[in-house]
């Protein structure tokens, strides 16, 4: 599998999510993310293993209510083990959110995913 379609797979992966579209989130998780995935957003480490995964996102779900991930750009290394993507997260509570990540992919499962979130128009126009 090309790392774009791992991060296509992510991507709907989170849109589900914060759908809450019921499903098997575990087998889904455990076949898509290595046992040691790490997970980074604007320079915190939020999972340091698959097993955290789950919680993580429903919690983030709880804080900001429902959300759509809309991507934008899936740009693939050149060896196909790193890809950077850019995506619109849309949340019920806490807004819109452009996201930039790069992924990485280890024996065919993504072992870590490292986000910056801003919200356009929250910069200090001055």
């Amino acid at each position: 599998m090309s790392i774009k379609s791992y991060a296509e797979r992510y991507n709907e992966f989170q849109h589900q999510l914060g759908q809450g579209v019921e499903q098997d989130y575990e087998s889904i998780i455990n076949a898509l993310f290595a046992p040691d995935f790490t997970k980074i957003a604007n320079g915190d480490v939020l999972v340091s293993n698959r097993s955290q995964l789950f919680s993580q996102c429903k919690n983030c779900r709880d804080m900001a209510g429902k959300w759509t991930i809309q991507s934008t750009d899936i740009i693939p290394s050149s060896d196909n083990t790193q890809c950077t993507i850019r995506y619109m997260l849309t949340s019920e509570k806490a807004g819109q959110f452009d996201v930039i990540a790069i992924m990485s992919i280890s024996n065919g499962l993504i072992n870590r995913v490292d986000e910056i979130y801003y919200q356009p128009g929250s910069e200090d126009d001055e």
